[in-house]
């Protein structure tokens, strides 16, 4: 079902747990489409740094692109959500776990990421630029420890 590569790990313990409950499934794994989530993370980070565009517009990019990092995450073990509700908060979740990253951390994250949400089901709440450098900081320390922990997925 999946081919030889460098990229693909194996399946850890703990999620096998997930797949098992149903909330990840097993997908056919390409090498290119690992590629495609790396980069599709790093463009839409890079893209939440950038001014010209609104204070909203950012941080909707920087979430996209902790978004992206998390599935590439759970992708590079050949698995993906299984499209349940509230499954972008624990495909997040699960990444920061895999990843090691601190609880603390990882909160932030989730909390950027239930603001996210409130924004896109149509709540007008503001997003301060405080918020928004806080997300970038927490999106470039993410794609630190990704770089550290799957070092071979940034070659």
């Amino acid at each position: 079902m999946t081919e030889t590569t460098t990229l693909l790990r194996e399946i850890p313990a703990e999620l096998e747990v997930l797949l098992w409950s149903g909330q990840l499934q097993r997908v056919r794994f390409h090498e290119m489409s690992a590629l495609k989530l790396l980069s599709n993370a790093v463009c839409c980070m890079q893209n939440g740094k950038t001014p010209e565009f609104s204070l909203l517009g950012r941080f909707q990019m920087v979430n996209e692109g902790i978004h992206s990092l998390s599935l590439g995450v759970l992708y590079l073990h050949g698995l993906l959500p299984a499209g349940l509700v509230g499954q972008r908060a624990v495909v997040v979740q699960i990444a920061c776990e895999a990843m090691h990253f601190p609880y603390e951390l990882t909160n932030q994250i989730l909390f950027a990421n239930a603001h996210h949400e409130l924004i896109h089901y149509g709540s007008t709440e503001p997003v301060a630029l405080e918020e928004l450098d806080g997300l970038i900081l927490l999106g470039d320390k993410a794609l630190a420890q990704a770089r550290y922990i799957y070092p071979d997925w940034f070659l």
